[in-house]
């Protein structure tokens, strides 16, 4: 820790910097508490003691420094993605504040460069790798090769539009809203002008790359951990932007006048089938989250590891809720070894393992079944509200099956810790 005392000017740059660490820790994908800790750290190495009060808005800061309080708030926070190149930077700064190596001049300056950095993948191929997610998603659902053409373009599409929103600074819930629909609407066309035998899945598989996962396991997370506020506003946000993505497929249904079937089983795949369709997922979330290339491999790992283990004990006869539950399990663990190895958010290895097992295909349809159900009134026809419902309940249980799978390794990573 820096021996020397801090002039009051000083302690307001280390506020400052503390916070913009936090802020940026925080928007690429840092888990709560590892947020908590690297400020701490940051501020001890230029002499300072620091309390950090995260929340879905801002930071609140306290410096302690020769018995002098500065308290501090942050600017709002704009959003919160992944950007595991940003983090592995934020890193490096932490340890090199920690031994004294750099100054506050060189801190503020490496910041800013960083934050003001573009990412390190250009935007084209990310829309390709996201693409082809989505397209590996769709014969993960059971989808056939023409499926698996059309949806590669509906993903494309969709993901530069949701780029291109995003760097406009749109609101959070059109973003998905627009993005859903285009591809949606794309997905649709290419059914008209082609016979597939799974038409709905040109339309669900690109919503899937949509979904918010990061928000959804870091709400899990945090959750778990007792960070209350912040874990439910991730949670809400995340319903909130599948709800959007949902009543976009709605409306592209309504466009296009291809049904999405409430009632739609997915066929169970060879393992052999399953673990190459299921690399060729996770490989899109590599992209989109900026991960170095020394990491990708791990990323790949996680997705094949988790739903393929799910496809193979399905074989064997067990239900898909405990084989989710299962494949959960497999990637929680996984991913955290990994973010203690390479000291990287969790969640960039556990999402490209969890997003072909998310229920987005059931929540989706089950939303889309209740609009059909609001629409009709009385005159809804029972088999409809009875499969309705049954989506609702499978997408709870799957929904709780993933959060217990990944939540168990902090219990036992709690455990293996104690004295």
């Amino acid at each position: 820790m820096q021996s020397t005392p801090r002039s009051d000017g000083e302690v307001e740059e280390i506020a400052h910097l503390s916070l913009q660490l936090g802020r940026l820790l925080l928007e690429n994908g840092a888990e709560t508490a590892e947020v908590q800790k690297m400020v701490t750290r940051f501020a001890a190495g230029l002499g300072c003691e620091a309390r950090l009060i995260v929340t879905y808005e801002a930071l609140m800061l306290t410096l302690v420094s020769d018995a002098r309080f500065r308290t501090k708030v942050g600017p709002h926070l704009t959003g919160m993605n992944v950007n595991m190149t940003a983090v592995d930077v934020l890193n490096r700064i932490v340890d090199q504040a920690a031994r004294g190596e750099l100054k506050l001049e060189e801190i503020h300056k490496e910041l800013d460069v960083m934050e003001r950095g573009p990412p390190a993948y250009p935007r084209a191929i990310t829309a390709v790798a996201l693409g082809l997610t989505a397209a590996s998603l769709s014969k993960l659902f059971g989808g056939d090769w023409i499926v698996f053409l059309i949806t590669f373009v509906a993903g494309i599409c969709g993901t530069f539009i949701r780029q291109e929103l995003g760097r406009r600074h749109a609101n959070p819930f059109l973003v998905p809203f627009v993005a859903a629909l285009i591809s949606g609407i794309i997905g649709g066309l290419g059914v008209r002008l082609s016979h597939v035998a799974a038409p709905a899945l040109c339309l669900i598989a690109p919503g899937m790359i949509i979904v918010p996962g990061v928000p959804l396991i870091n709400g899990i997370w945090d959750t778990i951990r007792n960070h209350m506020t912040l874990g439910l506003s991730r949670l809400g946000f995340a319903g909130l932007v599948v709800l959007a993505i949902a009543f976009g497929l709605f409306v592209a249904t309504m466009i296009t006048g291809v049904r999405i079937p409430i009632d739609s089983p997915a066929p169970v795949l060879s393992v052999a089938e399953d673990a190459l369709f299921s690399a060729l997922a996770a490989i899109g979330y590599v992209f989109l989250f900026n991960v170095p290339v020394r990491l990708c491999w791990a990323c790949v790992i996680c997705g094949v590891c988790s739903h393929t283990l799910r496809t193979a004990v399905e074989h064997f006869g067990i239900d898909i809720v405990t084989a989710t539950l299962l494949g959960a399990l497999a990637v929680g663990f996984l991913a955290q070894a990994f973010a203690r190895w390479f000291r990287a958010p969790p969640a960039a290895f556990a999402f490209p393992g969890v997003v072909a097992m998310v229920p987005g295909s059931y929540a989706f349809r089950a939303i889309i079944g209740a609009l059909q159900i609001a629409q009709a009134g009385a005159d809804a026809p029972a088999p409809l509200i009875a499969e309705t419902t049954s989506l609702t309940i499978a997408s709870l249980l799957l929904t709780g099956a993933i959060a217990v799978g990944l939540a168990a390794p902090l219990v036992f990573s709690k455990n293996s810790g104690r004295v």
